[in-house]
């Protein structure tokens, strides 16, 4: 499981352009620039509690596409097959029938996904 700080910075890397600029600056600040409600608060000139109510409403926001579109879930879906397909065929022993058509399989399912 992606722990919490990953997933909401993945999942605005998705859907960040769906939200507002305040939305986007005050997730930026407190998820990638680590800083704390008061010093956002401080810098946007709104109160902590402002702050804490908007992070909280980009939050749900992010949380509603995702429950809506499905991108992360996919992406990370897609991204697990594709490891698991880069294992198969990098394996330099030797060339195993049974490993190519593992892998064809996998791509299957991603070719599935998109």
């Amino acid at each position: 499981m992606i722990e919490k700080t990953e997933k909401i910075i993945m999942l605005k890397d998705f859907y960040g352009p769906l939200l507002t600029y305040k939305q986007q600056e005050v997730l930026n600040l407190y998820y990638e620039n680590d800083w704390s409600l008061s010093e956002i608060a401080d810098s946007m000139r709104i109160s902590r509690q402002g702050v804490y109510d908007l992070l909280r409403r980009a939050e749900q926001a992010l949380a509603d596409y995702e429950q809506r579109l499905c991108l992360l879930e996919r992406f990370s879906l897609t991204r697990k097959h594709l490891d698991k397909v880069f294992i198969l065929l990098n394996d330099t022993t030797s060339v195993d029938r049974n490993k190519i058509d593992d892998a064809l399989v996998i791509l299957r399912k991603i070719d599935d996904l998109i």
